[in-house]
């Protein structure tokens, strides 16, 4: 019987029928189109215009309401040190000092303890431990932030005032920087309630850049003779540290617009400390506290513009703020999706 000879083992298969792609971007675009992307397309730019109109409005406002006490002090109201009401003065100097004081103060404490909880998540806790736990801490971002500070004002003032003031102030060489009466309300108080606040900020954003290190790095790390802790700290850290950045400069920001728990357990004095040794344990105020505690009782002209231009300087520094978090994470996503050159 003739025919076709069986092809051979070694010979290679056909090519494959390549598929015609011209005209398939256009198609699509066609098929989106008579689906309503037409429509989508301008719902989407009408929200974009309309934020961006809200926006402008908001920072227009803001301006022209604090011009007359830019007017009257001048680009001195950024760093006075001087807040008086009587002789009219005003100066949101020592709302910059207590708003960066309890901000830095506030992730020394929080930023070891998250990024160190994060790659304990993501690490080496198991699978049932690490789950409850992520939510926990997911719970704790989802508390009002009045109810942060109600607490800290209830449970905390007084631990302060009676124990741990005292003992922090009876240390061998850190003692210098605890002195002062131990009033319970003050900046260390307040910088411990904004590391409370912006913890699940740090570990969430932490754990994720953490998951984020590719598993070749583990893999070499542990190739080398690597124990479990020496990975995470040598490998894994490092791969995320964009990302850990990231995270640091975010909570940084939420720490510089918080107001209302802060205003509960700072003490809300418009002075600055008398010397850095009691600067911690002396009652103070931020830029968020200050304006809840004086646009009620400002009166229309120059006091209310002065409290106006305060929420200025704080809408420009939480700016800047972000927008470094958003550059650094914008540049982590980037090398993280940059292919591998062989």
């Amino acid at each position: 019987m003739t025919g076709r000879p069986a092809p051979s083992l070694l010979e290679e298969p056909p090519p494959s029928r390549a598929l015609p792609v011209a005209g398939v971007k256009e198609a699509i675009e066609r098929h989106r189109a008579r689906r309503g992307g037409g429509a989508y397309s301008a719902l989407r730019w009408t929200g974009a215009l309309a934020f961006a109109a809200v926006l402008v409005a908001l920072v227009v406002t803001l301006v022209s309401g604090s011009s007359e006490a830019f007017r009257h002090s001048g680009l001195r109201f950024l760093w006075s040190g001087t807040w008086d009401d009587n002789r009219q003065i005003y100066g949101a100097g020592i709302f910059v000092v207590g708003t960066l004081l309890t901000s830095f103060v506030a992730l020394a404490l929080a930023v070891p303890i998250g990024v160190g909880s994060a790659a304990y998540l993501s690490e080496m806790a198991p699978r049932w431990l690490a789950q409850p736990l992520s939510f926990a801490i997911d719970l704790i971002a989802a508390v009002p932030s009045i109810v942060v500070g109600l607490w800290g004002l209830l449970v905390l003032t007084p631990v302060f005032a009676h124990h741990v003031e005292p003992f922090l102030s009876r240390l061998p060489l850190l003692g210098a920087l605890f002195q002062g009466p131990p009033l319970g309300p003050s900046l260390l108080l307040a910088s411990v309630v904004l590391a409370v606040m912006i913890l699940p900020t740090v570990v969430a954003l932490s754990r994720t850049a953490l998951s984020g290190v590719v598993d070749d790095d583990r893999e070499a790390a542990r190739a080398l003779g690597a124990t479990r802790w020496q990975v995470v700290r040598r490998a894994v850290v490092p791969g995320a540290r964009s990302g850990i950045e990231a995270a640091v400069t975010l909570a940084m920001g939420r720490a510089l617009g918080e107001s209302i728990a802060v205003a509960m357990v700072i003490g809300n004095r418009f002075a600055l400390p008398h010397s850095v040794g009691t600067a911690l344990l002396s009652p103070g105020a931020t830029l968020g506290s200050a304006v809840i505690n004086t646009f009620g009782e400002a009166s229309p002209g120059l006091q209310r513009s002065a409290v106006i231009g305060v929420v200025v300087e704080l809408l420009a520094i939480s700016v800047a703020v972000n927008a470094v978090g958003q550059i650094l994470l914008r540049r982590r996503q980037r090398l993280v999706r940059a292919p591998v050159l062989p």
